[in-house]
This record gives structure tokens, sequence and C-alpha cells, in this order.
């Protein structure tokens, strides 16, 4: 006995729905990952250059080095979340 056809449309408008949902889904994943990249490197870049209006070369340096790091790691870890978000939504 084969589904009938009012079924499989359905399933068919069901399986839709759950598509668009995880479009979206992933759409504002990936948006949100981008808009906290911006800001990580934001930030990073602020340091950078508040290292070099800085008198001290002690608070500079380290300004400097701690924006490298802040800019470097901020982003490394926002992709690395949004990959690990993916694998458990399945995207990827």
């Amino acid at each position: 006995m084969s589904p009938s056809r009012e079924l499989l449309d359905a399933i068919a408008a069901r399986e839709a729905a759950a598509h668009v949902e995880a479009n979206r889904d992933r759409r504002r994943d990936l948006a949100r990952t981008a808009l906290a990249c911006l800001g990580w490197s934001a930030l990073g870049i602020a340091c950078i250059l508040w290292s070099g209006h800085t008198t001290n070369y002690t608070v500079g340096t380290i300004a400097f080095y701690g924006g490298l790091g802040i800019g470097n790691a901020g982003i490394i870890f926002s992709l690395l979340g949004a990959y690990r978000r993916g694998e458990k939504r399945g995207d990827w």
C-alpha cells in the first residue's frame, strides 16, 4: 500500500519548512560570528593604536602584544565556536 498524495505533500511541506528554518539559523549564526570577529579585530586594533600613542615604552609594548593576542585569539575562538555549533546543528 503506497502512501496517499496528501500525506506525501504534508511531509514535503514539513521538510521544506525545516530546511528554511535550518538555513535561517545557520545564516544568523554566521552573521553573529562575523560581527564577533569584527569586534575582536577592532578591539585588537584599538590596543595596537593605543600602544603607539602612549609615552611609556613598557606599557606600549604590553598594549601592542596584548592587542595582537586579543585580536587573533578572539577571531580564532569565535570561528572555532561557530564551527562547533555548526557541527552540532549538522551544517557540515
